[in-house]
């Protein structure tokens, strides 16, 4: 849902809002589109927005801004200048994540003293503009593997090595959930519910103290299993399933990744990516004005399998 500034009016043609400024200001409609899927970057959407308007050549686009909105959603924006016939001008593109879909800003003006106050207008619009998906399960922002296949499904992003499946390793990357748990009970649960599965993962007894550089703490802990179901006759040369697990906290969140791989892995190479990854991990903004879910509440540990 976006705002309508004081002055303009708003109408809507094929599925899209336009805000139309007062005549005075000699400007063209703002266009607002919500919900709009799949889920893309912004560097797809301007290139949609390019692919759509053969009118406008693009010349260049400015570094995209990254912010977080009023509701503590995630939002970028850019300015893409452009040229339709002798007019220099500006294209200014702002977009708003959801879970599944992106709500879209884009103001095209060639007013050259009104540039600057769209682009303000619009970074005000993108700000303000509500999703209403609440306090929920959501995507973070960390760093991928470098040179990893990336694989998503639904909120879950799973990274695979280069020479996978020769080398057997995977990292998972769940979404932060609401907290109702701690990360040693996050643990806990967690194998429980493997061996309730048929996976006899165990802890090595210990956890340890995690730290990203944008100020999350939490704890590591290292899974292991045997490869066979437990119906097998044990092999002492078959190699060991190991999970490794990491668990963030702040104070509405739990995040969470599963480094899985297993006791032939060149282990010493992937701690190091394992922990880079994990120190590149951001907190979530607080969600605003929302009750922690309550302490009686089912844990929401059931996400993770």
């Amino acid at each position: 849902m976006i705002v309508c500034p004081p002055g303009f009016y708003q109408s809507q043609q094929q599925g899209a809002w336009f805000l139309q400024p007062p005549d005075a200001l000699k400007l063209l409609p703002i266009r607002y589109r919500a919900k709009q899927r799949p889920l893309r970057g912004l560097r797809d959407i301007v290139s949609e927005f390019i692919d759509e308007h053969d009118e406008f050549t693009p010349l260049h686009a400015s570094l995209p801004e990254t912010f977080t909105t009023a509701e503590g959603e995630f939002g970028a924006l850019t300015s893409l200048l452009v040229r339709r016939g002798p007019q220099l001008g500006y294209i200014h593109i702002a977009a708003v994540f959801g879970d599944d879909s992106v709500d879209i800003i884009d103001a095209p003006v060639f007013e050259g003293d009104a540039v600057e106050s769209t682009a303000l207008l619009v970074k005000q619009l993108a700000y303000t503009l509500t999703l209403g998906l609440g306090y929920r399960k959501r995507r973070y922002l960390y760093t991928p593997p470098i040179g990893w296949t990336q694989i998503a499904a639904g909120l879950v992003t799973r990274f695979y090595p280069p020479d996978f499946p020769s080398h057997r390793a995977m990292l998972v990357v769940h979404p932060a959930v609401p907290r109702t748990v701690s990360p040693q009970a996050l643990c806990t649960s967690l194998i429980e519910r493997y061996r309730k599965k048929g996976l006899l993962f165990d802890t090595d007894g210990g956890a340890t103290p995690i730290t990203s550089t944008h100020g999350l703490h939490g704890l590591a802990f290292c899974l292991t299993g045997p490869a066979q179901k437990p119906q097998a006759q044990p092999d002492p040369s078959s190699p060991h399933l190991l999970q490794d697990l990491l668990v963030f906290a702040d104070a509405h969140y739990l995040y969470a990744m599963v480094f899985e791989s297993t006791t032939e892995t060149r282990r010493t190479e992937l701690a190091k990516l394992l922990s880079t990854v994990a120190a590149s991990v951001r907190p979530l903004p607080s969600p605003p004005s929302q009750p922690k879910p309550s302490p009686t509440a089912p844990p929401a540990t059931s996400i993770y399998l």
